[in-house]
């Protein structure tokens, strides 16, 4: 019998199961234990995977049985895509189920820095009631200010929506103009530089590639107005996150939220969490009730796919069909 394989904290819940034991045996890891990855995986046709564990060229040389890593996300730089379609190993993701939630956070990071959310409710509960004047004279309006979007995939057109429905002007980057859906929802193409040097806000929705390793960087901080607020929804080496500190410290941008970090957890001596406009969350954006479940019953349907001969609906590295016989 086929054997699938739950990497730690998956929680797949009982659908997700249920459609799974229909044709294979599952197999959840009860903890992080590297030992105990490397002992299940030896005779696993798939394995599930979140945030973690990484799926490195050693953990795959060692799953002799593998033909499917699927993973409950979008972003897949956990995973070595090379040696997975070396070994033929086919590779997917849910693309769209959490961009609604996703989205969502991402307008919840941008108002929270414009509204000093996490300032008025600390203030609120120390009894420091007399600083509401300072909360004041710092709070923004988003009506009739410019958003930047770099990255106009499926979450980043979400955002778009959703500022333009507070009355924002919106302006995008992004590799190929979307020219149907500038028109749809009256948005504007800009080169790269432009959008930094217009931009009151920007907001980050790019996957970790070689190209986008360090974007945002001293260059690009520094076109940027100083009162600018950055939201990142991408992955944390998308922006340098030193050149990042430097910007906080000489006041270069006005606020930055992030639900990514460069090593995740993030140190929490970090320096980067020691400003008081940074507002740091923990990797779960995507990550509501509705989006879980759309997930796990999502990639549990692409591994019975698999199991039973179908080609995945989300495969990642296309070019590993290439590769099978």
């Amino acid at each position: 019998m086929k054997k699938i394989l739950v990497a730690h904290r998956f929680e797949p819940g009982e659908e997700a199961l249920a459609i799974m034991r229909e044709v294979a045996r599952v197999v959840i890891l009860e903890s992080d234990s590297e030992d105990l990855l490397l002992d299940e995986i030896k005779d696993a046709d798939a394995l599930l995977v979140g945030i973690s564990p990484q799926v490195t060229r050693a953990l795959i040389g060692s799953a002799p049985r593998l033909k499917h890593v699927a993973r409950q996300g979008v972003g897949v730089d956990i995973v070595d895509l090379a040696a997975a379609t070396e070994r033929g190993i086919l590779v997917t993701n849910v693309p769209d189920v959490t961009s609604d939630s996703v989205a969502e956070f991402a307008m919840t990071l941008l108002l929270s820095l414009a509204k000093n959310i996490i300032h008025c409710n600390e203030t609120v509960k120390a009894g420091q009631w007399g600083r509401r004047r300072e909360l004041i004279r710092t709070n923004l309006e988003l009506n009739n200010k410019t958003h930047g979007i770099v990255g106009l995939g499926r979450i980043g057109r979400r955002v778009a929506a959703r500022c333009r429905a507070f009355g924002m002007r919106v302006l995008y980057y992004k590799r190929n103009r979307d020219h149907d859906f500038e028109q749809s929802t009256d948005i504007t193409y800009v080169p790269f530089e432009t959008l930094l040097q217009e931009s009151d806000s920007i907001s980050l929705h790019l996957p970790l590639t070689p190209e986008t390793k360090n974007m945002i960087d001293t260059p690009q901080f520094d076109m940027m107005k100083r009162v600018v607020l950055m939201v990142n929804h991408s992955r944390g080496s998308v922006v340098n996150e030193r050149a990042l500190v430097q910007a906080l410290e000489d006041g270069t941008i006005g606020g930055y939220a992030t639900d990514v970090y460069e090593q995740e957890p993030p140190d929490p001596a970090s320096k980067l969490l020691s400003f008081s406009n940074v507002i740091a969350s923990p990797h779960l954006g995507g990550g509501t009730i509705e989006a879980r479940g759309r997930a796990n019953r999502m990639v549990a349907e692409e591994v019975v796919r698999v199991i039973r001969g179908l080609q995945p609906r989300n495969l990642v590295n296309k070019e590993v069909l290439e590769t099978k016989p």
